[in-house]
């Protein structure tokens, strides 16, 4: 049963535990959101806070767990250092990122009249107040924070595996261990998903609530946009060939990448499209495949717009300096995150807490976005991420040699 479960494409699941949470609500089955009780005394949960819990309980142990194993064992395999190509795939990397941080910043201030979350009162999640840490308090906040303990502890731990020698058998469980993690989360996403809805929906005014959230395609949307654009631009002046080109050899990837919503199942689009663009394939696939872990764009700028739309909604006066922290520190966030579906959203957590939201209201504004997010946020991520993955690998790899020549030329 498991296994025929597995095989069915995530989105169809998640439409599916959608549709019946809303036939529920519309028959009036308001015992999924009740208390499970025994005469008067309480025993359990909701029904829907059950489903919503099975993913969000173990996510962020699981998580957790997968950024120290994945950056343990790729420290544990490396070998010299960057190396010349690689060196000029990740000013791209970064730049790309750096380009998604500036230009989400951008359209939240353009768009900042959004109400995209009810504030924690109207929630139930608290009364939104704020502390007043010094700006420094912020950052060591964020630097203490337990995703960036886990980076610590994975730079260790590879430490370690590289000094026992077992660097590749490290490698080969991070591989099973984020294998077992997708079939996690096809199994978990569409309980959450039908949990959150019914959750939502059971309060005064929850279908307005889920009518909110859709407004942030807007900056989210336009985001993405003028970055794919800027992506492009480069990767079409670097390459020196028409946008039609580059267009062709990125299209197909782009529809692997929105329909697995998965950076990791699309890498054999991603190796097709270095190779249309003139890159050697099996040459692009130890960069490409790098970046499908660290290197996230479109991650960037959905933890940065959710982020920062949450602060709002908290009240907290959000100052520029406050808001190229968020960018900076969703930035460092996402090359932590896990290449499958929805998996950064567990990581918002992390970035509300620190920027001084309660833990309550962060744990609502996580099981409220995940209702939309597998349906298209995390998708129209995904995309971002992989035709960054492949741009930045065929442009540097053609900045490479392009120097190379020059170099032998004199």
């Amino acid at each position: 049963m498991l296994r025929k479960i597995h095989d069915i494409p995530l989105l169809l699941l998640v439409v599916i535990a959608a549709g019946l949470a809303f036939a529920g609500w519309a028959v009036g089955a308001s015992f999924l959101a009740a208390p499970i009780m025994v005469g008067e005394m309480q025993i359990a949960k909701s029904i829907a806070a059950l489903a919503k819990d099975a993913l969000f309980v173990p996510l962020k142990p699981l998580m957790y767990a997968l950024i120290i194993m994945s950056i343990g064992s790729s420290i544990a395999i490396s070998t010299g250092g960057l190396g010349a190509k690689f060196s000029r795939v990740i000013i791209f990397f970064v730049g790309f990122s750096l380009t998604g941080l500036a230009v989400g910043i951008l359209m939240f201030n353009l768009f900042s009249g959004l109400n995209i979350f009810a504030d924690p009162a109207s929630a139930g999640a608290g009364d939104g107040e704020v502390g007043s840490d010094p700006y420094a308090i912020k950052i060591y906040k964020v630097l203490t924070s337990p995703l960036m303990i886990s980076i610590y502890a994975g730079v260790v731990f590879g430490g370690a595996l590289k000094r026992l020698g077992i660097g590749r058998e490290a490698d080969a469980i991070s591989d099973l261990f984020i294998k077992g993690f997708r079939k996690f989360l096809q199994y978990t996403i569409p309980l959450a998903v039908f949990g959150s809805i019914t959750l939502a929906l059971a309060k005064p005014g929850g279908v307005q609530t889920l009518g909110d959230l859709f407004p942030i395609l807007m900056p989210y949307l336009l985001t993405m946009g003028i970055v794919w654009i800027v992506m492009m631009a480069v990767t079409t002046r670097i390459q020196g060939k028409g946008f039609g080109f580059v267009w062709r050899g990125v299209f197909p990837q782009a529809v692997v990448a929105f329909s697995t919503s998965s950076s990791m199942a699309t890498l054999p689009a991603t190796k097709q499209a270095c190779d249309d663009l003139g890159a050697d394939g099996d040459e692009a696939t130890p960069f490409f495949t790098i970046g499908a872990t660290v290197n996230m764009t479109g991650t960037v700028i959905g933890l940065l717009l959710v982020s920062l739309y949450a602060m709002k909604a908290y009240g907290i006066d959000i100052a520029i300096a406050d808001m190229i922290t968020v960018g900076l520190q969703s930035l460092v966030f996402a090359t932590a995150a896990a290449g499958t579906p929805s998996a950064s959203v567990v990581l918002l957590e992390d970035i509300l807490v620190s920027q001084g939201v309660s833990a309550e209201y962060a744990t609502y504004v996580t099981g409220l976005i995940i209702t939309i997010d597998t349906l298209i946020l995390d998708r129209l991520r995904t995309v971002m991420n992989t035709q960054s993955d492949s741009m930045s690998t065929v442009n540097g790899l053609k900045l490479y040699y392009k120097k190379r020549r020059v170099v032998e030329e004199t």
